[in-house]
């Protein structure tokens, strides 16, 4: 037997043992950046129908459409993850089609009338895309000689993939959801529980009052 012959025969075999941990890693980056863009639409979503000229029918509209949005990529995200397989692929790639589309339309709009890039709608779109890209791989992905269905992935390689998943995600999703409505007025880690500031911006610390002496 030459060597060609054996490498014939054990590519199969590869293939069997690295597919499953592929699959399983790359749905795991699909189901982290839907989530994280699911989050990202909820904090648009509040900057629409709570924040500047929400009363108006097109930010509420707006606000209307970016909530349901990310309830529907989170519900997407949480059932896929239990399934542990890519549910509904025919309706959830032409959905993050059109969200990463709206959230062009947006973007373009902004720089059009205000000279300035949205900084949700941009993370927003970059997770869509990051979920669509890789739910579009997974769906053209043919099956192996045994399905997939026999092999399991391996555990070290799925959690390194899936810590560096989350990293990735987590990386263009802070901030988005920093420069969000909610993110501006959320209270800084280090400020909980301190005393509230008073009119010149500082503590009530008499000890931080410029014009407290001993």
């Amino acid at each position: 037997m030459n060597t060609r012959t054996m490498k014939t025969r054990t590519a199969p075999a590869m293939d069997r043992v690295n597919q499953p941990t592929l699959r399983a890693a790359v749905l795991l980056y699909v189901y982290f950046a839907a989530m994280a863009a699911g989050m990202v639409e909820l904090s648009l979503a509040a900057g629409y129908l709570a924040g500047v000229g929400s009363s108006t029918a097109g930010m509420v509209a707006a606000g209307v459409a970016t909530l349901a949005a990310g309830l529907a990529f989170l519900a997407w995200s949480l059932w896929g993850l239990h399934r542990n397989a890519l549910v509904l692929a025919r309706y959830a790639l032409p959905a993050l089609a059109v969200a990463a589309a709206a959230h062009v339309a947006v973007m373009a709009a902004g720089v059009t009338t205000q000279r300035s890039l949205d900084v949700s709608h941009f993370a927003a779109l970059g997770l869509t895309l990051m979920a669509l890209a890789g739910a579009g791989w997974l769906r053209r992905q043919h099956k192996t000689n045994d399905g997939g269905a026999h092999g399991q992935p391996r555990t070290g390689r799925l959690l390194a993939a899936a810590f560096g998943a989350a990293v990735v995600v987590a990386s263009v999703a802070t901030p988005g959801l920093a420069a969000s409505m909610a993110g501006q007025h959320a209270v800084p880690h280090g400020e909980h529980g301190q005393a509230p500031t008073g009119e010149n911006g500082q503590g009530s610390n008499p000890a931080l009052d410029p014009g407290h002496h001993h």
